[in-house]
């Protein structure tokens, strides 16, 4: 009898499937797994595609800047109603006005609020979810216009002075006086068929785009200098390259019983920039106000944080 009745006990649950994971929290804001792998995305890409892998060190650090970058973005988002400029049920008031927009502008898009509300279904979501996803960029939008730019405009004159700019310029020179700066790619050839080959090259170099190793690896004897200062080299590339434009590619060039082929990658012309020239005061101003800027947005984010408890999952840290 013992022995039937084990046989009908019903299986054991299969285990649960994680979906998701906290990974954070701004006060009473979740910030999940699923967020930080999607801001992740872009900065490993452009690792692996600069150097062709991504390293453990490299993924950890991606993953904490892009981690602290979404503690800022809450952290501003559960400040945007203490900055003092609008109550907080102004501030409700005007993310339920958007909303409203967001939902019009869908339901204009999509042809009806049937079509919309499938359209959302069919991504696992619902218009309250949509909402929820959006509340938070929404408010540290606001967070930003209330404590930064609101502020600039009002006190702009106290900052972008005659004296700042000036300090600027001096601080800044470099930016406005200048000999040219070129960055330079490189193949260097070499062995008996090393003239045709430089010459086969650089045909090659003017009509496709390749780098210096995709270049390289098609003649047998060549190397490659992927990205070198125009300055640091021999004469007779560094003057050639100094003329400009960018993607110029040269002729062979002799050097010693080896021929090289350059390609100007990158290139900044010389100037010589005056104080009261009108380019100059006009950049001035944009460098004075992106400082202010970034100034205001450092004080926001400082008081934001003291109005702020952040948790990190242990197993993060």
């Amino acid at each position: 009898m013992a022995s039937a009745a084990a046989q009908t006990e019903p299986a054991p649950p299969p285990p649960p499937i994680r979906v998701d994971t906290v990974v954070a929290t701004v006060n009473d804001s979740a910030i999940l797994l699923s967020s930080l792998q999607t801001n992740a995305v872009g900065p490993l890409r452009t690792l692996e595609a600069r150097f062709g892998r991504v390293r453990p060190e490299d993924l950890r650090r991606v993953l904490d800047d892009e981690l602290q970058k979404l503690i800022d973005r809450h952290t501003m988002a559960q400040a945007a109603k203490t900055f003092g400029t609008f109550t907080p049920e102004q501030v409700e008031t005007l993310l339920k006005r958007e909303f409203e927009r967001d939902e019009q502008q869908q339901i204009r898009d999509f042809g009806s609020h049937q079509a919309w509300s499938q359209a959302l279904q069919n991504q696992g979501r619902t218009w309250q979810t949509f909402v929820s996803e959006q509340r938070v960029d929404k408010l540290a939008r606001y967070a930003e216009e209330f404590a930064v730019h609101m502020r600039l405009q009002r006190q702009s004159n106290l900052y972008l002075t005659p004296r700042m700019m000036r300090e600027t310029y001096e601080r800044e020179n470099g930016r406005f006086v200048r000999p040219a700066e070129a960055r330079v790619a490189l193949v260097v050839f070499q062995g008996a068929d090393a003239a045709a080959n430089a010459a086969a090259a650089a045909e090659s170099w003017r009509t496709q785009e390749l780098t210096s190793r995709a270049l390289a690896a098609r003649f047998p004897g060549a190397t490659a200098v992927d990205d070198a200062n125009a300055s640091a080299m021999v004469a007779a590339v560094s003057q050639w390259a100094l003329s400009g434009p960018q993607g110029k590619v040269s002729d062979p060039i002799a050097a010693g019983s080896a021929w090289q082929v350059a390609k100007v990658l990158a290139y900044l012309p010389a100037r010589n920039g005056r104080f009261e020239d009108p380019d100059v005061q006009e950049e001035l101003r944009a460098i004075c106000r992106k400082g202010v800027v970034e100034e205001f947005e450092k004080q926001a984010l400082e008081r934001a944080r003291q109005r702020s408890e952040v948790w990190v999952a242990p197993w993060h840290r």
